[in-house]
């Protein structure tokens, strides 16, 4: 039995290092995109990732490896050759600078999901001088029992995305719009610039990182707040925070956050944690994912609940980690997370 097992044990290793060694190439050749708008002209596409070694991961074989994902075609070209073939080369010059552009996927109980991160500065040509004419960001999602060759799809849906934004801004008179001096980089002067870093957070309910960073919320309407303590470790010393409704007393649920007396709350793994502001971070403590996988950008769509928690025995796991999350300020994403304690 044993002469049996050896073999197979190899080969399974043979081949998931296979899998694992490989990139996932992504092309958008084929992808169509309805935009709202097509009479712009694109004539630049700047790659200003911080970046550019990959365009994130996907997830390869029957182990689900995690693997680097990357264009066909250089970025710049395979961004270019997909916007021209979509839109008809008519109206205003625009410059498409993109900053951020990161897939990703993750493992549900029954279900994979796909996502896009995508955050883009449009530039306008206008007599010899470019002006900066919209900042934007879009995280889009796909689902299926194998998303690995949706990305493309998933790519062009957010460009789609960004592009309506842009057929929404007057751009009658550009003059209007901030100057961008010959050899400036976009990045430097536009990084991070968003009312969450510069204004007083104002109460209510955001449904999604777009508001938060826009310091805009949908919902206003009146809520309050109950505290509980945690009791267990390592989160004693902290607070379940429940939000609910004024009028009704129902509990707030699956939005993005909420904002009471400047204080921001996301929504994570089906309850709320402080979120801190500070110097150009983002970042909250909260709890684990009990697999031991790294948390893909899906986890902070729709209230964090990409991540959510499958089982109750899984539920309790994830409730003996502290983890330190680092939010995308381009886009409310997962940057680094950080193990701060963990109970056995």
């Amino acid at each position: 039995m044993k002469n049996r097992i050896y073999p197979i044990l190899i080969c399974s290793l043979v081949s998931w290092n296979a899998v694992f060694s490989q990139t996932h190439f992504v092309s958008l050749n084929k992808q169509k995109a309805d935009f709202v708008n097509k009479s712009f002209n694109v004539t630049k596409v700047l790659d200003e990732r911080s970046d550019k070694s990959t365009i994130g991961f996907a997830q390869k074989g029957m182990m689900n490896a995690r693997v680097d994902a990357n264009f066909v075609s250089p970025f710049e070209k395979e961004l270019m050759d997909f916007l021209r073939s979509n839109l008809n080369q008519t109206g205003p010059k625009i410059h498409v600078v993109v900053t951020t552009l990161k897939i990703s996927e993750k493992t549900g109980f029954s279900k994979e999901r796909g996502f896009c991160e995508l955050s883009v500065n449009f530039l306008v040509e206008h007599e010899a001088q470019v002006y900066n004419v919209l900042q934007t960001s879009i995280t889009t999602e796909v689902s299926g029992v194998d998303v690995t060759n949706k990305h493309p799809k998933n790519i062009a849906d957010a460009f789609k995305v960004c592009f309506d934004r842009l057929a929404g801004v007057d751009l009658s008179d550009v003059q209007k719009f901030l100057a961008i001096a010959p050899g400036e980089s976009v990045v430097q002067i536009f990084e991070y610039d968003y009312p969450v870093f510069k204004e007083t957070i104002k109460d209510g309910i955001y449904a999604s990182y777009e508001e938060l960073k826009n310091n805009a919320p949908s919902i206003v309407e009146e809520f309050v707040l109950d505290k509980k303590p945690r009791l267990n470790e390592p989160w004693t010393g902290t607070f379940e925070i429940i939000p609910r409704f004024k009028d009704t007393g129902k509990k707030v649920r699956k939005v993005w956050g909420i904002a009471y007396e400047g204080q921001v709350y996301v929504y994570h793994q089906k309850e709320f944690f402080p979120l801190i502001i500070q110097d150009y971070e983002l970042y909250f403590y909260g709890y684990g994912i009990p697999d031991g996988g790294s948390i893909s950008t899906g986890a902070f769509i729709g209230g964090l609940i990409g991540a959510g928690i499958a089982s109750g025995i899984e539920n309790a796991n994830a409730r003996k980690q502290k983890v330190k999350y680092y939010l995308d300020p381009n886009t409310g994403g997962q940057g680094k997370t950080i193990l701060e304690s963990e109970v056995r």
